[in-house]
């Protein structure tokens, strides 16, 4: 490979360079209606992606420069290094696809930002945005229409959140739908605002973004009520930033809204120190109970190592009795999550990363030698920026795929090297146009970092390739269920599909699935004990699918086997009791039944009282949990009991009460460990002093 001459074109600026750019801005439009956190759902996006990559890399060979990328860059591949590696050593296989998906794409819109932000002009940025928000907004109407069919419109039945014929607006996912249109309606009326001379398109960009933002209030989320004055309050600020640095007086709607600002400030902080108003706001905001979601993962991560549990750590480390849906759920602040997934290390990456791109993007506009439309763009990824890390404080923005390489094209606008002078931020002298002397211009790269950037894209479409080609299948088979259920396809026909999609893709929520279509006459337990150790031997810490085993062998009068596996998964004075995993319920009725085979079958009275009185210990400690999991062949316990339920507790307690006028010498061997350095038997803390 030699060095590119003087006289080839960048690839910013080529064809090749348009055509990756419409591809890209392709890519992040559909991602927008199309992508969730289900891992397979992201493969399509692998193949364009990878098309990228490889065009990318035949421009350079063919000549084409690209800039000399800064330190910036090269750190930030550096630290989605970290999480790449971290992602593929985490210890649930399905979730570890959902972050590398997402890590490998990131990559790409990261090195496309970089290059998108030597561009001198904005109206193609304005154009891709106005058409998302377009396109958002048609789909948020397409999805309120019950009558329109869904199947073809991004979710499948067995993603991790339900089926796609719950209308749940743009994403899939509420929340993200009233962040995307409120941010994006906010950049596109703000880039409009800071332009000098407005066009038609211009003023149909502040329709555009008006109607976004207008809908946005209609997604059943409070999220557009947290972005807008963040996006107020940011956007005034950088106005008054780009005239500063561009030696502009302020006007007189910036001086009006420093005012309405300052003023807004001392109200809302006398009424935090004398008041109660914002305090109370701050407490009462809270929805989907985030605060107590907070101090699980919090408590969990603090025992989290400097690189932390893996992807899902946030998820599977605790047992949290905020969920009413029995699935497991994301921290709902992606900050807390990072520290819990990737420790403290990529906690710490991530921080410098988002401070880094916020400090340069500042030394950006106050450099003398940057036009005022790359300004504009500075100041858009910023808001960007601002408006998607807030939000990552209250949901798990980053877990949706159009919004993080929406962050990470951000970070790699204002990565994007630029002349500049390091005292240009705090000289105000030198911000005054014809009066600083020339700067050096933006370098070409070299043949050491053309080729280290080839290298760098080659290896990702590699990983891109090797992912799509595991999760490949599984999508497509999703995309056939959706079809199969459509057309009213027999259960057993829909089982057997599901079963086969979990040999490659052993995610619970399919699992889950499968259990709620399996027959309640004459069920497989053999096939569906060995389901269900595959999906757990590939996500050892999902706690749904522990209980659930234990269930099932229970069904099979393989007590101690369950007791086993109970001893295995949970600690001894732990978790509570949840409606997530209301395991000690299985727990309690698992040692009853276990007691009730040692009377019947071996006459062991002694351990059949021991079993009865734990049981019972626990029993009046939990009780039932109402709404358990109902599977099918498997009736687990609800409010007040079932029938059959409540037959069984009164043979129970005809038997406990049996046993003990019979008081026979109570045999606790059964609470010693089973097996060569196993546990002992779990909630000790429950049991009497004596015992």
């Amino acid at each position: 490979m030699s060095t590119a001459p003087q006289s080839a074109p960048r690839l910013s600026e080529s064809l090749p360079g348009l055509l990756l750019g419409i591809i890209l801005a392709i890519v992040w439009i559909a991602s927008m209606s199309a992508a969730d956190v289900n891992a397979c759902t992201i493969t399509p996006f692998l193949w364009v992606l990878m098309g990228v990559l490889f065009i990318t890399v035949f421009c350079i060979l063919k000549g084409y420069k690209t800039i000399q990328l800064p330190p910036l860059v090269w750190f930030s591949l550096l630290a989605g290094g970290y999480y790449l590696v971290r992602a593929y050593t985490g210890f649930s296989l399905t979730d570890n696809w959902l972050d590398i998906g997402l890590i490998l794409c990131a990559f790409v819109f990261y090195l496309a930002g970089v290059f998108t932000g030597q561009q001198q002009s904005t109206r193609g940025f304005a154009i891709v945005l106005a058409a998302a928000v377009l396109l958002n907004i048609l789909y948020f109407f397409i999805m309120q229409n019950s009558d329109v069919s869904l199947h073809w419109l991004g979710r499948t039945n067995t993603s991790q959140l339900g089926p796609n014929t719950r209308n749940t607006t743009l994403f899939v996912y509420k929340n993200f739908a009233g962040l995307f249109l409120s941010l994006s309606g906010s950049l596109l009326i703000w880039r409009a605002i800071w332009i000098h001379e407005r066009k038609t398109g211009d003023w149909f960009s502040i329709l555009i973004g008006i109607a976004g933002i207008v809908i946005s209030f209609y997604c059943s989320t409070r999220t557009p009520w947290f972005i807008m004055p963040l996006m107020l309050a940011g956007g005034w600020i950088l106005w008054f930033t780009l005239r500063l640095f561009t030696h502009n007086k302020p006007g007189w709607l910036i001086i009006c809204g420093g005012i309405l600002i300052f003023v807004t400030g001392v109200i809302a902080i006398y009424d935090f120190i004398f008041g109660n108003t914002v305090a109370a706001a701050i407490v009462n905001i809270d929805s989907h109970l985030r605060y107590l979601m907070w101090e699980n993962v919090n408590n969990s991560a603090i025992d989290a190592p400097l690189w932390g549990y893996g992807p899902a750590g946030s998820v599977w480390t605790i047992v949290a009795p905020y969920n009413e849906w029995y699935l497991p759920n994301f921290a709902h602040n992606e900050y807390i999550q990072l520290w819990a997934d990737y420790g403290l290390i990529g906690l710490a990456l991530a921080a410098a990363i988002l401070i880094l791109h916020i400090v340069n993007g500042f030394l950006c506009l106050a450099s003398d030698g940057v036009s005022h439309s790359r300004r504009i763009r500075a100041s858009l990824a910023l808001l960007c920026l601002a408006g998607l890390g807030g939000s990552a404080i209250a949901d798990y923005t980053w877990h949706n795929h159009g919004l993080i390489i929406m962050t990470a094209f951000a970070c790699g606008t204002l990565a994007s090297p630029f002349p500049k002078r390091p005292s240009g931020l705090f000289t105000r002298r030198n911000w005054a146009p014809g009066h600083a002397p020339s700067l050096r211009p933006l370098k070409a790269e070299g043949l050491c970092g053309r080729v280290i950037i080839s290298a760098l894209a080659l290896t990702l479409a590699t990983a891109m390739g090797k992912l799509s080609n595991t999760l490949a299948p599984t999508w497509m088979k999703e995309w056939q269920f959706d079809s199969m259920v459509s057309q009213h396809a027999p259960a057993d026909e829909l089982r057997k599909l599901l079963a086969d999609t979990i040999t490659t893709y052993p995610h619970p929520r399919i699992a889950d699935y499968y259990m709620a279509l399996a027959p309640e006459v004459q069920p497989d337990w053999i096939a569906y004990e060995k389901l269900t150790r595959t999906v757990l031997a590939a996500n050892p810490r999902q706690l749904f699918m522990v209980t659930l085993l234990t269930q099932i062998l229970g069904k099979q009068e393989r007590y101690r086997e369950a007791e086993e596996v109970f001893r295995q998964y949970y600690p001894g004075d732990g978790p509570d009791n949840t409606r997530l995993s209301c395991w000690a319920t299985f727990y309690a009725a698992n040692l009853q039944k276990w007691a009730q085979q040692e009377l019947n079958n071996n006459n062991n009275l002694g351990q059949a009282l021991s079993m009865h009185n734990y049981a019972g210990h626990i029993a009046r400690k939990y009780g039932y949990i109402p709404g358990a999991a109902y599977r099918g062949g498997i009736k687990t316990w609800t409010q007040g009991g079932t029938p059959e339920q409540k037959a069984f507790q009164r043979a129970c307690r005809s038997d406990l009460a049996l046993l003990r006028a019979i008081n026979p010498p109570q045999d606790h061997s059964w609470k010693l460990p089973l097996s060569p350095g196993g546990k002992p038997a779990l909630y000790q803390r429950l049991q009497p002093a004596q015992q």
